[in-house]
């Protein structure tokens, strides 16, 4: 996409790789693109990779929830991964951490 966000689909897991910048136009065509790859395969865990983010608002809190939410009525989940110190801190304070889990620590411990 142009906002420098990609999408990669391995097995039934979607992988988002986060634009450096998450604000509400970014979030906004996140959602649209999230909706219609789900709506053509079949996901179970959708990972945002924050690796190259270096900004998030309000907006990109709010789209994780939204994501969070339809995942979740449909039985699967969904994970962070590569969050620095800035983008930790932001999902810290939200309570982001509650209720998404951080996906290389599930892999540490043995989950797939």
């Amino acid at each position: 996409m142009e906002n420098g966000t990609n999408y990669k689909v391995r097995g039934s897991v979607l992988y988002v790789q986060m634009p450096g910048e998450v604000d509400h136009h970014s979030s906004r065509e996140m959602k649209e693109e999230i909706l219609r790859v789900r709506k053509s395969r079949p996901v179970s865990s959708l990972v945002f990779d924050f690796s190259g983010t270096e900004f998030m608002d309000s907006a990109g809190i709010g789209m994780l929830l939204g994501r969070y939410k339809e995942m979740a009525a449909a039985g699967g989940s969904v994970y962070v991964r590569n969050t620095g110190p800035r983008v930790a801190k932001i999902l810290e304070m939200s309570g982001i951490y509650r209720i998404i889990g951080d996906w290389d620590q599930r892999e540490k411990e043995g989950g797939r």
